[in-house]
C-alpha cells in the first residue's frame, strides 16, 4: 500500500494554510482532530515547545516535549516519540503541529511516559529519525529521557518512513517496543528483537488486500514479537476521528502495550524453579528439555509418583519403551490408584502388545472410573489380539450404544466389530458393520483388501460391491 493510498498526511495537506491561519480552525479539517481518549492527568503535563534538534540544509527541526506530572530534575524516564515519516520542507506547515501530535504526547506524559512530537525533513526522514535519536540520546539525561527505554508511534503514511528506520542498520538501540497504526503492511525485513503492536483499521482491510494475511503467516513462520489488533468497525485515522469507547479501548490497550516493554518489570524469583521449567517444556512442546529435566526431577525426587509418570510419558512419546516401562512401573510402585497412572500403563503395555496385561489395567480404571465408551473400545481392542472374539464383539457394541464420537473413532469402533463378527462367523452383521465404518469416512480400500480378519467376505457380492465404492490405491 503505497503513502497515497492510506495517509492522513496527504489527506490533511490541502488544508494545512487554513489551519495555520485560523486560531478555531473549521471542523471538516482533519489535522484539528486530537486523540479521543484523555484522562484529567494531561492538564498537569508541561510541555516544552521548540527544541531544535537539528539542521538538515536550511531546515531547522524542532521537537515538542511533553513532562509528565510532578516530574523532578534529574529523573530519566521512558519516552515514547511519535515519529514523522513524511517530512516537510523549511518554512511548510510540520505534522508536528496537527492536534493529533499534541494530543498523543500529552496522552502518554499523563500515563508516565516523556512524550516526543517531531519535524522530519521531507526527503530525508530516515535521516532525520537518525539525527533526532542520536539527540535524545546525547540529551537525554538533561532532557529527563531514558534513552534505553524508547517507544515509538507512527501512523498511517508515516508507517512506510517509519519501518525503513526501524530496520535499518543504525537504528538506535534504545527502541524497545513500536506501534504501528493503520498504515499499509510492512515490506521487506521484519525484526526479530523488536516488539511491534500493529493495529489495522477495518476500513483499510480491503485494501491491504493479500498482504496482511501474508504479513501475519511470516510473523508466525518466523516466530516473531507482533501483536496483530484489528479494529472492528474502525476507520482510517480511529484515534482522532471516532469517539467512541471501541476506539479509546484500542488506544488503553496500546499504552498497556507500552507499558509492558518500557516500564520495569518485577524482580522474578531469581533461581528458576525445576517443577516449573518442566511445566514449560512440557506444554512447549519441548519433548528433548523435558525428558532431560524429567530424568534429573526423578533422581532428585525418587517418591514422586507423577513425575515418574510423566517421565514415562515422555519416554513412551519418544518410542524408548523399555526405558519408559521403568519409569512407569517406578510410578505404579509409589500410587497404584492414581488414574493418570493406570491410564499410561495401560497405554504402554498395549503398545508393548502385553494384551493380558492391558486387560487388567483396563478393568482396574473401569472399576475406579465407571463405564465409558472409550474404556469399552480399550477393552474391545485388546480382546481382539486375545482372542476373546465373543467379549471383544460384546465390548464394541456397549461402546457404540454408549456414544462413540462421530468419524474417526466411530468408523474405527465399526471396522474392529467387523472383525470380531467375522471371527465369530456373523458375515451378515459384519457386512452391515463395514458400511457403517464407510459412512463414518473410512474408505482406504487397500486396508479392507489386505485385512485378513476380512478373508472370508472376499468371495460375498456384499463386499465386492462396498469395495467398488471405495477410491483405489
Amino acid at each position: 500500500m503505497r503513502r497515497s493510498a492510506l495517509a492522513l498526511g496527504v489527506l490533511a495537506l490541502p488544508f494545512g494554510s487554513a489551519l495555520a491561519a485560523q486560531s478555531r480552525p473549521s471542523p471538516l479539517t482533519p489535522t484539528a482532530w486530537g486523540v479521543v481518549y484523555d484522562i484529567p492527568a494531561t492538564r498537569l503535563v508541561t510541555a516544552r515547545k521548540d527544541i531544535e534538534y537539528a539542521v538538515i540544509g536550511d531546515h531547522h527541526l524542532k521537537l515538542d516535549l511533553f513532562l509528565p506530572p510532578n516530574a523532578k530534575p534529574g529523573q530519566a524516564r521512558p519516552a515514547v516519540i511519535f515519529l514523522n515519516g513524511i517530512g516537510s520542507g523549511a518554512g511548510e506547515e510540520t505534522a508536528r503541529e496537527w492536534a493529533i501530535y499534541q494530543t498523543w504526547p500529552r496522552l502518554v506524559a499523563a500515563h508516565g511516559f516523556v512524550g516526543v512530537a517531531m519535524d522530519a525533513e521531507q526527503g530525508q526522514v530516515g535521516e532525520s529519525m537518525a539525527r533526532l535519536f542520536a539527540y535524545l540520546r546525547r540529551e537525554g539525561p538533561r532532557l529527563g529521557i531514558d534513552a534505553d527505554r524508547l517507544g515509538v508511534y507512527a501512523a498511517s503514511a508515516n508507517v512506510s518512513g517509519a519501518h525503513d528506520y526501524l530496520t535499518s542498520a543504525g537504528v538506535d538501540r534504545g527502541i524497545r517496543a513500536a506501534v504501528l497504526y493503520y498504515g499499509g503492511v510492512p515490506e521487506g525485513r521484519l525484526r526479530s528483537d523488536l516488539p511491534v503492536l500493529f493495529v489495522v483499521a477495518q476500513s483499510d482491510v480491503p485494501r491491504m488486500g493479500p498482504a496482511l494475511p501474508a504479513l501475519w503467516q511470516r510473523v508466525v513462520d518466523s516466530a516473531l514479537p507482533w501483536t496483530l489488533t484489528f479494529g472492528r468497525g474502525m476507520p482510517h485515522a480511529f484515534d482522532a476521528f471516532s469517539d467512541t469507547d471501541e476506539a479509546r479501548e484500542l488506544i488503553r490497550q496500546t499504552i498497556g502495550f507500552w507499558q509492558s516493554y518500557l516500564q520495569p518489570l518485577p524482580v522474578g524469583r531469581g533461581t528458576p524453579e525445576a517443577g516449573r521449567e518442566i511445566m514449560a517444556a512440557l506444554y512447549g512442546h519441548d519433548q528433548t528439555r523435558a525428558t532431560t529435566l524429567l530424568a534429573a526431577w526423578t533422581r532428585e525426587h525418587p517418591r514422586d509418583a507423577i513425575g515418574f509418570a510423566q517421565y514415562g510419558q515422555v519416554l513412551m512419546d519418544a518410542g524408548r519403551l523399555p526405558a519408559a516401562d521403568s519409569a512407569w512401573s517406578a510410578a505404579w510402585g509409589i500410587d497404584s490408584t492414581d488414574p493418570g497412572i493406570i491410564d499410561g500403563l495401560g497405554r504402554l503395555r498395549v503398545a508393548q502388545q502385553r494384551w493380558g496385561d492391558a486387560e487388567r489395567l483396563l478393568i482396574l480404571r473401569a472399576q475406579r472410573e465407571g463405564e465409558s465408551s472409550f474404556l469399552q473400545g480399550q477393552l474391545g481392542w485388546v480382546r481382539l489380539h486375545l482372542g476373546r472374539n465373543s467379549e471383544a464383539v460384546a465390548n464394541y457394541e456397549r461402546a457404540l450404544a454408549l456414544g462413540v464420537p462421530a468419524g474417526r473413532l466411530r468408523a474405527l469402533a465399526y471396522y474392529n466389530l467387523a472383525c470380531g463378527y467375522v471371527r465369530m462367523g456373523r458375515k451378515d452383521d459384519a457386512i452391515g458393520a463395514l458400511a457403517k465404518a464407510v459412512e463414518q469416512g473410512m474408505t482406504d480400500r487397500r486396508t479392507f483388501e489386505g485385512d485378513d480378519d476380512l478373508a472370508p467376505l472376499r468371495g460375498d457380492a456384499r463386499f465386492q460391491q462396498l469395495l467398488d465404492g471405495l477410491a483405489k490405491g
